[in-house]
């Protein structure tokens, strides 16, 4: 199946203590109303890490809906250092695509992907996803199927 997603320009999230939240997100406007995932992530550098991946039916509600998320807020709030940003993708779907499925699938894609790069999620109520590494040694054939290193999320 071919999905295609279309991501926004990312949004910086500012100290919400004026507004009685953790964080807010003054680009919120910007957010369509459709289906699509999101991903609040730090910045540092160059460097772009997920911090939480997840989908919505209407990206700017559960969006709003995750801003008053205290525990997942903190969360963020006590990752290491950097700026704190929200990317948001919309769904692009095709003729006979179910958008629930497709949901799942882009969602579940981006999690493993974020998991098996060493990111630690706060997906599962805002508690770090625990992950396994396994260490492999062997031949050049072996490498080619499974590299020196493997993360995967614990069960």
């Amino acid at each position: 199946m071919r999905i295609d997603i279309k991501w926004d320009k990312p949004i910086r999230l500012k100290d919400g203590a004026k507004v009685n939240q953790v964080y807010y997100c003054p680009g919120l406007e910007r957010v369509s109303a459709k289906s699509g995932v999101y991903i609040f992530a730090r910045t540092f550098g160059n460097l772009v890490v997920p911090l939480y991946i997840g989908q919505a039916k209407g990206l700017k509600g559960r969006i709003t809906q995750q801003l008053n998320n205290v525990r997942l807020m903190v969360g963020l709030q006590q990752a290491d250092i950097g700026h704190r940003i929200l990317l948001v993708a919309r769904l692009k779907l095709r003729r006979g695509q179910q958008k629930k499925k497709v949901l799942d699938i882009v969602e579940s894609s981006l999690i493993k992907h974020a998991l098996t790069q060493g990111h630690v999620l706060l997906n599962k109520q805002g508690v770090k996803t625990s992950v396994h590494t396994i260490k492999s040694k062997g031949n050049r054939s072996s490498k080619q199927i499974a590299p020196l290193t493997m993360l995967v999320e614990r069960k």
